[in-house]
């Protein structure tokens, strides 16, 4: 029965050099190392399964092989350790993915089992914070986590051109008069305070929509949009953009042009993103 921990994480220490500097000196994370059976076979697990890629091994040992954890992070696997190791879930690796579910449909293919933290096979946790969890073994029995949770900038953009996609319909579904569409976009719980200057709430959210066709019937509805901003707070986003409005009569000719400033505030729900607040006004 494997006895003995020999799994480290060792910090870079770079001692503090100015007056101003109140600590003695700065760690970070540099690298962690784990003793392997099988010193190829672990490269090939971990460069193949996790697309690590493999750095110079600056030891000069070659029973250590080194892997990159991106920046200055790295895994060195080592296969001249023969004290036993004792391993759990509790002890293991993370690392951030931008897409999990490319990885686990990758994991079925190779029969690589994984499970959620409870040990559920072929299932993907969702921590509280909303970040989704997945976990397997290596050939040596070390546990890894991959999660979703600091792939940084990426995740942001993919965020924001979620939501700005979703404003892009939202107008879709105005100028279609696709009233069940629109209603899908709303939080029951929203309030918000459009360009009438009446604050409202989701049961009368197409009003303004019919109001406004039955104002200008037998004219042509079409609009631009000028994407500005998207602030991200989480499972929190603030859309900022302009709306230009045209009425057109049957030769194309623009009878009318109003161009609104507009911001929604959406919130990730359990049935996907809604608008929980919002406001308007004519620029």
């Amino acid at each position: 029965m494997k006895s003995t921990l020999f799994l480290s994480a060792l910090l870079l220490c770079t001692f503090a050099s100015t007056a101003q500097t109140k600590e003695p000196f700065v760690c970070v994370f540099n690298h962690m190392a784990f003793p392997v059976k099988n010193l190829q076979a672990s490269v090939d697990f971990y460069t193949k399964v996790l697309n690590l890629k493999e750095i110079t091994n600056r030891s000069g040992n070659p029973n250590i092989r080194w892997l990159s954890l991106g920046g200055e992070r790295e895994l060195h696997l080592i296969s001249n350790v023969n004290e036993p190791v004792k391993v759990n879930k509790a002890l293991h690796l993370a690392v951030s993915i931008d897409n999990i579910y490319e990885l686990t449909n990758y994991l079925k293919n190779q029969n690589i089992q994984y499970s959620d933290w409870a040990g559920i096979p072929n299932t993907v946790n969702t921590r509280a914070d909303g970040v989704k969890q997945i976990y397997f073994q290596d050939p040596d029995g070390y546990w890894i986590e991959v999660n979703t949770g600091y792939v940084g900038e990426p995740r942001v953009q993919n965020v924001k051109d979620t939501l700005w996609k979703l404003e892009e319909d939202y107008w879709v579904y105005v100028k279609n008069r696709d009233y069940n569409s629109y209603l899908t976009l709303w939080d029951e719980n929203f309030k918000g305070y459009p360009s009438t200057n009446i604050i409202g709430g989701k049961a009368n959210i197409t009003d303004w929509i019919k109001d406004m066709y039955a104002k200008n019937n037998g004219r042509v509805f079409e609009y631009t949009l000028t994407r500005k901003e998207e602030n991200v707070f989480d499972d929190i986003v603030i859309v900022l953009y302009d709306a230009t409005t045209y009425w057109k009569n049957g030769k194309g000719e623009v009878l009318e042009e109003t161009t609104f400033k507009l911001t929604h505030t959406w919130k990730k729900t359990p049935e996907g993103w809604k608008i929980i607040g919002g406001m308007g006004g004519k620029k």
